[in-house]
């Protein structure tokens, strides 16, 4: 009897619990306190990302309304990309933040967004993004898995280090070129001439210091905030991918906010967009002239970017499910005096 007791004190004690977590889960439809919202991302706090973006999310919105408000996970906090997608599907994150690499092993189609040389500057990759020729795209990821993008950030240029000048192609003959794990990063890798070595991103100084790979390649600010320049000597600007980022909501979690969160939450993820393109610029501009100026790295600005371009653009022309838009994108002849 006192076993039997004790599994239905126990029976009850979780039944209480359930109770009360469900009713945590309710609305917050008459009460004075915010609905919040679960936001999760791989981006390091120092990162524009985060410092001009996300950081500022809860604050940005609770201007606008009082009865919404975003709880952000920053740096992998929560998982990598892949899993923090996963678990937007599944409805245990409200929204997260990745980019079209990652989204591709869900859409392929999406992935032209990362293929080297598919834009020319940032601007024209976030023209891209908006546009007719993408929209279709992005409402088949909210079809088929629930998540909508509300926005696309800039990420910034992305350029190889190594500590050899890399200007040509035939200079990266046998670079063991450190790439995120994503097929359309390996694939662009592989057309600029490297040896595409998929490492964990929490690796990569490791790998860089220990020889394992010659080089890696991001954005200015996000080698900074990972020490990159300790242990690179070489910043070549190369510029090959203009890098972007989604922002994506839980389809469910969507339709159960008032047409004002709607807004809200919109309205401030879009403000914040341009501030961290804002930011991401100054920030870029200013390491490359403290570089510059005090030898931390020796930046390499002859590159023979036209080589590299033409190799890319012949590699993704075919074989790839984007290759029809990504020659559409890139066919227009002006955009050769933008890189």
């Amino acid at each position: 009897m006192n076993k039997m007791s004790l599994i239905d004190r126990r029976l009850c004690s979780l039944f209480l619990i359930a109770v009360v977590l469900l009713c945590g889960c309710e609305s917050n439809e008459g009460t004075d306190k915010p609905l919040t919202l679960r936001m999760a991302h791989v981006y390091e706090v120092t990162a524009p990302t985060h410092a001009y973006g996300t950081e500022l999310l809860s604050e940005r919105i609770r201007e606008k309304t009082n009865d919404l408000d975003v709880t952000v996970y920053p740096a992998a906090q929560l998982g990598s990309e892949s899993e923090l997608l996963e678990q937007l599907v599944a409805g245990e994150l409200d929204l997260v933040i990745t980019g079209p690499s990652f989204l591709a092993m869900w859409h392929p189609p999406v992935g032209v967004l990362d293929a080297a040389f598919a834009s020319r500057d940032l601007d024209h990759m976030l023209e891209m993004a908006a546009s007719a020729e993408m929209a279709p795209e992005w409402d088949e990821l909210r079809k088929k898995y629930d998540a909508r993008v509300l926005d696309t950030w800039a990420y910034g240029s992305r350029h190889v280090t190594s500590n050899v000048p890399i200007r040509h192609p035939d200079d990266l003959e046998s670079f063991r070129l450190r790439s995120p794990a994503a097929r359309i990063f390996q694939a662009s890798a592989e057309a600029l001439g490297a040896s595409p070595m998929p490492i964990a991103f929490s690796e990569v100084y490791l790998a860089l210091q220990q020889g394992i790979a010659d080089g890696q390649e991001n954005p200015v600010p996000v080698i900074k905030s990972m020490g990159f320049h300790e242990v690179q000597k070489c910043l070549n600007l190369t510029g090959h991918i203009q890098s972007s980022l989604q922002i994506l909501v839980n389809e469910r979690t969507w339709k159960r906010l008032s047409a004002d969160q709607q807004k809200a939450l919109l309205d401030s993820i879009q403000e914040l967009g341009g501030e961290v393109y804002d930011g991401l610029i100054k920030d870029e501009k200013k390491l490359i002239e403290e570089w510059r100026r005090d030898g931390t790295m020796e930046i390499i600005e002859d590159v023979d970017v036209d080589a590299f371009r033409e190799r890319c653009r012949e590699y993704f022309s075919k074989g790839f499910e984007f290759s029809d838009v990504y020659n559409r994108i890139t066919a227009n002849p002006s955009e050769e005096d933008g890189q």
